[in-house]
């Protein structure tokens, strides 16, 4: 009897061992394939705290593993002198979040953008007023390279948004100039560009932007896949996967090479008052928030890969809430890998499904 049972521990021992060996070889498999992946940026958006909105740098201290550049949104173009630059944050706090970021082998681009001035056609005059003057467009290009030197920044971004339909040639103009001085500096130039699907669910503000002229001469395109629903249209998904889909095949169709597109993802999500007809910009913890204080059923939409949900509030008004979570973003990585993208442009740090910072080393190779 003992003699079987020794037999019958030395059998288990054996089986237990070849499973052990056989759970080691996936694991090294995996990390094989993982490694065998090309790496991929991933750019996050960088703010300082908006009104309840957390700010980014909490985000960027406990993930920046899983970060290759930050893109601090301090700068908009003067409107009382062309050319010039409005900051919004004091010389020593650029210094301290750009060593800190560098510090922790982060890339620092600033963003250069034409938005909040008292109103949308102010933004487009105060751009324009940059990009058809030749003094003025130097006189941008100048400063631009002064601060960028100054700070110790690796690149920028430039976000000129809804800009004139007769501004397009000389946007692409302005980038390409850019870029001739940028380069010759060994600093990198990426353009914030809207969704275009070259359909009708194309962004509206889409056509001013020469997609082939501006991958040709800048280092990337940070393509603004979100917002697909927004204030201004029915409820809806955030970034649809097919409407996604269909935006980089429009910029590969002209001419952009994947490597040079960044896919943008949201962090956050929109909760709309059907009754008062309005939505209010939301965080995913904001949102969360709402689904626990109304007690809410989140459904996932399969058809859009994006999750949602509805409630009453206390004034009998009915919402509909859309947003990303890090189960929605899963779709959009695997278009990062189904079409060889350079990766991912977040906006912004600090608004997202804290679940992104697992499911993103998961599903792509971080690039450092």
């Amino acid at each position: 009897m003992a003699k079987n049972c020794y037999r019958s521990i030395t059998i288990i021992s054996l089986s237990m061992a070849l499973l052990l060996m056989s759970s080691c070889s996936q694991l090294q498999r995996k990390e094989e394939h993982k490694n065998d992946k090309t790496p991929r940026e991933v750019l996050g958006f960088y703010t300082e705290q908006e009104g309840p909105l957390p700010g980014s740098q909490p985000t960027v201290d406990s993930e920046f593993a899983s970060l290759s550049i930050i893109a601090p949104f301090w700068y908009k173009l003067d409107d009382k002198r062309p050319g010039n630059l409005i900051e919004s944050v004091t010389a020593d706090h650029k210094r301290k979040v750009i060593q800190s970021a560098h510090d922790k082998n982060l890339k620092v681009y600033m963003v250069v953008h034409n938005l909040f001035y008292e109103t949308v056609e102010k933004g487009k005059q105060v751009a324009s007023n940059v990009l058809n003057n030749d003094k003025n467009r130097n006189v941008f290009i100048q400063n631009l390279r002064n601060e960028i030197t100054q700070f110790k920044y690796d690149g920028i971004n430039i976000d000129m948004e809804n800009l004139n339909l007769t501004d397009r040639d000389s946007f692409s103009l302005l980038i390409e100039k850019l870029s001739d001085a940028l380069h010759r500096d060994g600093k990198e130039v990426t353009v914030s560009v809207p969704a275009n699907t070259g359909d009708s669910r194309a962004n509206p503000w889409s056509p001013w932007f020469d997609y082939e002229k501006l991958g040709l001469y800048s280092d990337g395109l940070m393509i603004m896949t979100y917002d697909e629903h927004n204030p201004r249209t029915p409820p809806g998904a955030t970034a649809s996967v097919d409407w996604t889909e269909a935006t980089i095949r429009y910029a590969l169709n002209q001419g952009v090479p994947p490597s040079k597109i960044l896919l943008g993802i949201a962090g956050y999500g929109w909760d709309w008052d059907t009754a008062a007809n309005k939505a209010v910009y939301s965080s995913y913890a904001q949102i969360m928030d709402q689904k626990k204080k109304y007690k809410a059923e989140v459904i996932w939409d399969s058809s859009s890969q994006t999750p949602h949900f509805s409630y009453v509030d206390n004034e009998q008004h009915s919402h509909q809430v859309w947003f990303e979570n890090s189960h929605s973003l899963r779709f959009k990585l695997d278009l990062v890998e189904k079409y060889n993208l350079r990766g991912i442009g977040i906006w912004r740090l600090g608004l997202e499904d804290p679940m992104y910072w697992t499911t993103i080393p998961e599903k792509i190779k971080v690039k450092k």
